[in-house]
């Protein structure tokens, strides 16, 4: 089962923990404390997870960019991330979760 956002999931988390999920895989979007506790718990197989630090950064590098009169890309990919139960302690999966926003993506 796919969910497309959050609130979705929540919705299909619920309805598992009834009963009335159903057999079979569950994929996720977006992460959220319950989610990955979910996750943790093995209600859910896998989250995949944008990285909103990056995609402010871009956004926002993408428009000054702009501004400046410097060519920039029509689309710009900011990245994502699947986090299952086994990758939930690597550092990029932490990287998701929690970011540290006091540093620019790529160090600078």
């Amino acid at each position: 089962m796919f969910c497309p956002n959050e609130s979705s999931t929540f919705g299909m988390l619920l309805s598992a923990r009834a009963g009335d999920g159903g057999e079979g895989e569950v994929r996720r979007f977006d992460a959220s404390e319950g989610l990955v506790e979910a996750l943790r718990a093995g209600q859910i197989d896998a989250l995949t997870v944008q990285n909103p630090v990056r995609m402010g950064y871009l956004g926002v590098k993408t428009a000054v960019d702009h501004l400046r009169g410097k060519m920039v890309e029509a689309r710009v990919d900011t990245g994502v991330g699947v986090i299952t139960r086994d990758s939930l302690s690597s550092p990029e999966a932490r990287e998701l979760l929690s970011p540290e926003l006091l540093k620019a993506p790529g160090g600078t």
